[in-house]
This record gives C-alpha cells, sequence and structure tokens, in this order.
C-alpha cells in the first residue's frame, strides 16, 4: 500500500484544493450552510464539502443541443411525497410547506429542508426524467493511500504458491471490477515517458536510456504484459482455488502468513460478497469538469510491481491529479421515493475490506 500526496517528512500532506471549502449557490446568491460531515472526518475535509445541487435551470439533455427542464410540477410532487414519506418514517417533522411559486423554488426550499432535518448527506438525483432525493453517507477509507496490488513478488514464491496466488488476485479483480494499471492514462503517459526517457532528461546515460527502455517494454510485450493479460483470462492460473490454498503447506513464516491472508480473502470474492466498486458514488458530478474526481477504480488497481521506475511515474501523475481534484471514496446511498418502507442504513463491507487489502499489500510488499 502506498501514500500519495507527500511531504519531505514522508508522511501525507494535504491538497490545495480544498473541496470542503467549496460551494455553489442558490439563486439570489444564498450561500448553503455547511453541514455537519460524516463521522471521523475533519469539518474542512475535501472529500465531504456540501454542493448543493438544484441550480437556476436544472436541466437535462435529451438529444444535442435540445434540453428539457426538470424543475417540473410532477417531479416536485414526486419529491414532496418522498420527502412526507420519509421523514414520517423516521420520525421526524418536515419544515417545509408548499407555495404557489415555482416548482423550481419549491424543489430548491424541500431540498434544503431534507438537508436540514436528516443526517445523512442530501443529493438530488435524475434517473429517466425523474429527480430522485439521494441519501448518502461516507465511509471511512484511508484516504491517503493506493491499494495498488503488485504481481511482480509471486516471482519469488515456490511455483505451486506462485499460482494459488495468482488465481486468488484474478478472481478478486474480477470480482470487484478491479482494473489493470496498464489500462489507466497513468500508465499510457508513464510508458511513453521511459520509452523515449532521452527526450526527456538530456544528461541521462546510454545505461539509464536502456535501462528505462528495456523497464518499458517489460510492461508492453515482456512478462509483465503476459501475467497482467492473464488477469482478464476466464480459465484462470489453476482449480479449486479454496482446496488448493488448504492443502498447500509450508513451513516459511511468511509463507504462512501469506496463505492465512488469502484463506481470509476468499470471503471477499464469495457468491454473496459485494464489489467495492458498487460504493463508488461522484457526489459532486459535474458533467463537464475542469478536473475529473479521482475514482476507485485508480486507487484499487491490480499491478506488476509497486518498486519499480514505472510505478514511481504513474504515481506521480496520479499525485498530479489528486491535488487538482476531489477523490472519491466508498459511500452508500440510499433513493426515496413515495413508497419507501425503512430507512437509510449502511453495511460495514468496505471498512472490513480496506483493513484486509491493507495487511495483504503490506505482507507482500515488505516481505517477498
Amino acid at each position: 500500500m502506498q501514500t500519495v500526496i507527500e511531504t519531505t517528512n514522508g508522511r501525507p500532506g494535504t491538497t490545495y484544493y480544498q473541496r470542503g471549502r467549496m460551494h455553489r449557490h442558490q439563486p439570489g446568491n444564498r450561500q448553503q450552510k455547511e453541514k455537519k460531515v460524516a463521522a471521523g472526518r475533519n469539518r474542512n475535509d475535501f472529500l465531504t464539502g456540501r454542493i448543493l445541487p438544484v441550480t437556476p435551470d436544472y436541466c437535462m439533455e435529451i438529444r444535442a443541443g435540445e434540453k428539457i427542464s426538470l424543475t417540473t410540477r410532477e417531479n416536485f410532487d414526486f419529491l414532496y411525497r418522498s420527502a412526507l414519506r420519509y421523514s414520517g418514517l423516521v420520525g421526524l417533522r418536515l419544515p417545509f410547506r408548499p407555495t404557489g411559486k415555482s416548482p423550481r423554488m419549491n424543489i430548491v426550499k424541500l431540498y434544503r429542508a431534507m438537508d436540514t432535518i436528516l443526517p445523512e448527506h442530501v443529493n438530488l438525483e435524475e434517473e429517466n426524467g425523474r429527480l430522485y432525493f439521494c441519501l448518502y453517507r461516507f465511509h471511512e477509507w484511508p484516504e491517503y493511500k493506493l491499494f495498488w496490488i503488485p504481481l511482480e513478488f509471486t516471482e519469488r514464491l515456490p511455483e505451486k504458491l506462485g499460482r494459488i496466488t495468482l488465481e486468488f488476485i484474478r478472481q478478486l479483480a474480477r470480482h470487484h471490477g478491479i482494473p489493470k494499471s496498464t489500462d489507466t492514462s497513468y500508465y499510457e503517459m508513464a510508458h511513453d515517458y521511459l520509452e523515449d526517457y532521452r527526450l526527456y532528461d538530456e544528461e541521462a546515460t546510454a545505461g539509464e536510456i536502456r535501462r528505462k527502455a528495456a523497464l518499458a517494454k517489460l510492461y508492453e510485450k515482456g512478462k509483465a504484459h503476459r501475467i497482467l493479460e492473464k488477469m482478464d483470462n476466464s480459465k484462470g492460473f489453476l482449480a479449486d482455488l479454496e482446496g488448493e490454498i488448504r492443502k498447500y503447506h509450508t513451513k516459511k513464516n511468511n509463507e504462512r502468513a501469506l496463505l492465512e491472508l488469502l484463506m481470509e480473502g476468499t470471503a471477499y470474492i464469495s457468491h454473496g460478497s459485494p464489489s467495492i466498486m458498487q460504493y463508488s458514488y461522484d457526489w459532486a458530478y459535474e458533467e463537464a469538469p475542469d478536473f475529473r474526481p479521482v475514482g476507485l477504480d485508480t486507487r484499487i488497481m491490480v499491478t506488476w510491481s509497486v518498486k519499480d521506475a514505472m510505478n514511481d511515474e504513474m504515481k506521480s501523475y496520479f499525485n498530479s491529479d489528486y491535488q487538482e481534484s476531489y477523490v472519491i471514496t466508498p459511500v452508500t446511498t440510499f433513493h426515496l421515493t413515495p413508497d419507501t418502507e425503512k430507512p437509510f442504513s449502511m453495511d460495514d463491507f468496505p471498512e472490513r475490506f480496506s483493513q484486509w487489502l491493507t495487511c495483504f499489500i503490506k505482507l507482500i510488499t515488505n516481505n517477498f
């Protein structure tokens, strides 16, 4: 597991673009009051800034250049009945009464009322032209960590244990939708930099240029490429993963610790286990942002090595994005309707998964 946004003393620093201090404004330039953030987060945490999602013209594009307004009487009626239903369900008084003003202003005031009385964060979401109240809460998640799972260490394991580990990582990636680092723009930029290193460093020696080019080739056509590509292969590295883990015996403490974590990790690839990517939610979505948020699918990846120059370059590009935008961490969402029958609730799967993944990557990087 790697730390991002590092300072000179090796500790995580803060981003200069504090998302939590950004607000949008309602018509009339009335600024929304900042809401209490999720438990365990700082008040100015850039991950939990409150952004009111209603703009003067909240529209949906139905075809190129043609938009329709979503702030209709029908949508207000749906939202109002949803709010009445849910506030009654959780035993709270809804401090709102509709007026004869425009549906948009009623939606604005209704949103403010819901945002005030509920402990959850509130967004407005659109689906097929219908507006919904979306309640959401942030899960506890390591904010400055990259969960990049390396494969190169399996080369130093006994052949059978190496195949067991590769098969486990393959199934983990497929179950959770974890991408390969070579599928990202970070890899493309890092590969081009290493391949043409002589163009970027005029003082580079011939040996440095050869080593950088050889590493780029390893990822593009060599063993790193071949094993990473096998992560997408439905056939896999072996059959009966759990059986092979149970049958494998070793006297080495680090290998026994690895087997224990692999067995523990089978709970996260079982049929009933959620996928971590289903907790990905862009709570501050913009249709055309200046900088896209850093997603879960770039913070959790399968890669070849976390100790080579390719990793260092990808990490530097990642850090650049990290400082320009905000970061997607696991969130539980809940859409309200006039027929909602239960209150908002959330499980602890992301917390348990991140704890296990932290132990798994730490063992790999420190012991093999």
